[in-house]
């Protein structure tokens, strides 16, 4: 059973991989848009 899931793990992870390696705009997007929402929250939890 492990080593079915171990399998199931490297392939998900090679076909994420892969999509980045062929997105390399969309993740470099979605990396701002997730640093700029958590630096919104960190503001909004120092205000408060």
């Amino acid at each position: 059973m492990d080593n079915i899931e171990e399998m199931a793990r490297k392939m998900r992870n090679q076909k994420a991989k892969e999509w980045r390696d062929n997105n390399k705009e969309k993740v470099k997007e979605i990396n701002k848009r997730y640093w700029i929402n958590k630096a919104k929250k960190e503001l909004e939890k120092k205000e408060d």
